[in-house]
């Protein structure tokens, strides 16, 4: 056979020239399998979620909204869709725990924890491991197995805002259960310590020489952030609390005409603000109905009245009780045992859904309060001998009190994911501060400018909407294998639970199991006469 010839050019003759377009470079299917990297996105695990409706996708780059919370006209923010592929969740993680509670508290049912309207606090006491190759089923009880341990199963399979379902395993026992029950927390109890859930705004008192009531005022009650609160002379050195922080105001001294007009204080006739006598009935609200519930972390810092005095105003009254209670005895223990505990601060009741779609413990309006608070916790001191030749309205010692803080503000976690999703609005008034300097109170009037989600006053529009009475909580953590979830004991666990509790199920428990659920709680021993198993 003839043979080939092979022609091949010179080393100085080849062709090394081409073409190649430099924006590839910078496209993700060309950068990111190279030396990018691929990285998948999803919302949830064991679910795909597409790019929201909301989106105008032919008009806008995926860059802009995969993987994305977007700013919605009709919501806070709408999912830009998972980054996974096909339509498949980017993970699949399935549990195989099916856990047993012996415990169901409704959140209305016990004063001792906090008030918890449409809630339940649900103590679970063994967890059921079904191992899938044999089928066999390992019962974990709380009692023989360390407290972490135990725990970390709990959180791992009801994280805050995961969904479950409940099962009664006593079969004579009615219910009215619905399914898709909401974890709210997850760390224990929540042992009520103040307690102010029905609001007065009316101080009930009228100062002699006064023909005007100054003593029914707007309810201070108010969830804020982003606040900027200026002050100035004395005020600047003794305030510098963090207000853009997630807040709570409990109180406010307002500007009022029969108090501060013409800048005199209406206290003593002459003497101009800073006069050494500050009336305070324009403090509000009033605090003579709420109450301190005594439990294990209270009696550990407060052994006096569990009520507070029968009059709101004055140096002893109800209102500077309360404050020096919350802020200077509260928070302080708080400060020195952040470790053993947290205090959560819950408003009107948990009825306020300030995270709609996350069902956490924003959903039941309850939030972790702040230990470094700033430094309007700390006191100023008045000794209330001040002397005057003036004729008083009061008399000294039923004005500014002891040891009161300068601004009656609770600071909470304030950054995702404890903040609020629900739009606030922008708020402007003023509010006065007392400074004690030299033996001598001083008032001081600023402007707050802040972004509000609540507000007390019910009825105002582009705020939560409510009924009946504003309210508020303050409440220790008890840790402890106990979940809160969203289930109104006394309209679908009217009957209670039983002798053999109820089952809680994981949204995310495996298929097989979920499909023979009685067959493994009768391998268990938890309940009799089960089905067979399905494959």
């Amino acid at each position: 056979m003839p043979q080939k010839k092979h022609f091949s050019s010179s080393l100085e003759n080849r062709l090394y020239t081409a073409e190649f377009d430099d924006a590839l470079v910078d496209a993700a299917h060309w950068k990111n399998p190279r030396y990018a990297g691929c990285k998948l996105t999803g919302l949830k695990i064991n679910e795909y979620h597409g790019t929201d409706p909301f989106i105008d996708q032919p008009n806008t780059s995926s860059a802009e909204y995969l993987a994305k919370q977007i700013p919605s006209s009709s919501d806070s923010s709408v999912w830009g869709g998972d980054i996974s592929y096909g339509l498949n969740p980017v993970i699949n993680k399935e549990t195989t725990a099916i856990y047993i509670a012996n415990t169901v508290v409704g959140g209305t049912e016990n004063p001792s924890y906090a008030t918890l309207e449409g809630h339940s606090y649900v103590g679970i006491s063994k967890i059921l491991l079904v191992n899938m190759q044999d089928n066999t089923v390992r019962i974990i009880d709380r009692e023989t197995e360390p407290y972490d341990s135990f725990h970390r199963f709990i959180t791992s399979d009801f994280p805050t805002g995961t969904k479950l379902n409940i099962k009664v395993l006593d079969p004579a026992i009615q219910s009215n259960l619905e399914g898709n029950y909401r974890c709210r927390m997850n760390k224990g109890w929540l042992l009520s310590s103040f307690k102010y859930l029905d609001y007065l705004n009316d101080n009930g008192m009228v100062p002699p020489g006064l023909t005007e009531s100054i003593d029914i005022h707007n309810n201070p009650l108010e969830l804020f952030d982003e606040s900027d609160l200026v002050t100035a002379g004395v005020y600047a050195v003794a305030f510098s609390q963090e207000l853009n922080r997630l807040s709570f105001r409990f109180g406010i001294k307002e500007d009022n005409a029969g108090v501060f007009a013409g800048g005199v204080t209406n206290n003593t006739f002459g003497v101009g603000s800073g006069g050494g006598h500050i009336p305070i009935v324009d403090f509000s609200p009033n605090y003579t109905g709420a109450t301190i519930v005594p439990n294990k972390f209270t009696k550990q810092y407060y052994s006096g009245s569990l009520t507070f005095p029968s009059i709101n105003t004055g140096g002893d009254g109800a209102f500077l009780s309360a404050s020096r209670f919350i802020l200077n005895k509260t928070v302080d223990f708080l400060t020195k045992n952040f470790e053993t505990t947290e205090l959560h601060l819950t408003i009107n009741k948990g009825t306020i859904d300030f995270a709609p779609k996350f069902g956490d413990e924003r959903s039941m309006s309850t939030f972790e309060v702040d230990r470094g608070y700033g430094a309007s916790g700390e006191i100023s001191h008045n000794d209330e001998n001040e002397i005057t030749s003036e004729p008083l309205l009061l008399p000294v010692g039923s004005l500014y009190g002891h040891n009161t803080p300068l601004h009656h503000i609770l600071q909470l976690k304030g950054t995702s994911p404890f903040t609020p999703t629900t739009t606030p609005k922008f708020n402007s008034d003023k509010v006065c501060m007392i400074r004690e300097e030299t033996d001598d109170a001083f008032v001081g009037q600023f402007t707050h400018n802040r972004n509000t989600y609540f507000i007390g006053d019910e009825g105002i529009a582009d705020y939560p909407q409510y009924s009946g009475s504003a309210a508020f909580e303050l409440s220790f953590l008890d840790k402890d294998h106990t979940l809160i979830l969203n289930i109104d004991k006394d309209e679908e666990l009217f009957d209670g639970i039983g002798s053999k509790g109820v089952a809680l199920i994981s949204e995310h428990i495996h298929g097989t199991i979920k499909s023979n659920l009685e067959y493994y709680l009768e391998k268990a021993g938890v309940i009799d006469n089960a089905t067979n198993f399905q494959a």
